[in-house]
C-alpha cells in the first residue's frame, strides 16, 4: 500500500472571515471538502467523494491532538495515518492513503474553511494531496478548544469497502458470504480476489496443470454495478485467512484478516 505522509504544517490565522458559531462543525468539515473539490475543479483533477470513516478517522486524531497535546502525523500509541486506517477503519482497503494537517490559532475563537484551504495551497506538500489525481475520497475531521483548532484531511484511494458484518467466531466448517461496496476507479471487470492461507505453503489447485501456492482465487459475483460479494471457504484449516483484492488476478497485500478457528 502507497503511503504518502507529510510534514506537519501550523498556520496563525491573521483575519476573520466566519465565526466559527454560525456553523456546525460538520457543517465546517463539509465546506472543507466542497473548497478541496473547488480546487481540484480549477485544476482539472477528478472531484473526491466524500467518506464518513475517513472522516470519523480524520476527526479521532484530530481530537488525540487535542487531547494528548502534539501536533503530527505519529500519534500518541506511535500510529501514523496507513496505521489508523488498519486499525480503526479495516473494512475499507485502499492502495494509498494520505493526510493533510492544520492547526490554528485565533484569540477570538472564529475560524474560515477558505483560509484553511487557503493555508494548506500555499504549502507545496499539503498542496500535493490536494491536487493528487490518485485519490478518489476524502474524510475531513475538526475539534475546536477555545481559541485554537486541529483540522485532518484523510485522503485515500480505495479498492472495496466490506459492507457485511464478520460474526464473533468463524468455523472452519462453514462458508461464508460477504459483501463490498466497490469504489475504485478502475474498471470492475478488473477487480480479482484473492483468499491468502494461513499456511504459505499450502497449494490451491486452479486446474489441471496450474496451482496457486498460499492462497486461492475467489470468485466475484456482481449484484449490481457498485456491489458485489464472494464466498469464504476454510479449505486450509484453521488460522489467519487473509481476504485480498486487486485488479487482472494480482492482489494488493492489505487485506480483510479471517479468523478460522
Amino acid at each position: 500500500m502507497k503511503k504518502h505522509y507529510l510534514f506537519v504544517f501550523i498556520l496563525v490565522l491573521p483575519l476573520v472571515l466566519m465565526a466559527a458559531q454560525s456553523m456546525t462543525i460538520q457543517e465546517f468539515e463539509l465546506e472543507i471538502w466542497r473548497l478541496t473539490n473547488v480546487q481540484r475543479a480549477y485544476y482539472k483533477v477528478p472531484l473526491l467523494s466524500y467518506d464518513h470513516g475517513l472522516a470519523d478517522l480524520s476527526r479521532l486524531h484530530s481530537q488525540n491532538m487535542l487531547k494528548h497535546n502534539f501536533f503530527a502525523h505519529k500519534d500518541h500509541l506511535g500510529d501514523e495515518v496507513g496505521g489508523r486506517k488498519i486499525k480503526y477503519y479495516p473494512s475499507l482497503l485502499v492502495t494509498a492513503i494520505g493526510e493533510n494537517l492544520g492547526k490554528f490559532r485565533n484569540s477570538t475563537g472564529a475560524f474560515s474553511p477558505l483560509d484553511v484551504i487557503t493555508g494548506w495551497m500555499m504549502s507545496p506538500p499539503h498542496r500535493e494531496n490536494i491536487l493528487n489525481p490518485e485519490y478518489t475520497h476524502l474524510g475531513v475531521g475538526l475539534v475546536l478548544k477555545g481559541d485554537t483548532m486541529y483540522a485532518t484531511q484523510n485522503f485515500a484511494t480505495p479498492i472495496t469497502k466490506m459492507t457485511s458484518s464478520l460474526p464473533k467466531k468463524l468455523s472452519t466448517d462453514k462458508t461464508y458470504r460477504l459483501s463490498f461496496a466497490y469504489l475504485s476507479a478502475q474498471p470492475a471487470t478488473k477487480l480479482s480476489a484473492t483468499l491468502r492461507f494461513p499456511n504459505k505453503n499450502i497449494s490451491y489447485k486452479i486446474s489441471e496443470e496450474q496451482a496457486m501456492v498460499g492462497g486461492q482465487p475467489l470468485p466475484i459475483r456482481w449484484t449490481s454495478q457498485t456491489a458485489f460479494y464472494v464466498d469464504i471457504p476454510f479449505l486450509a484449516g484453521k488460522g489467519d485467512y487473509k481476504l485480498c483484492f486487486g485488479f487482472d488476478g494480482g492482489y494488493f497485500p492489505e487485506g480483510i484478516t479471517l479468523r478460522a478457528q
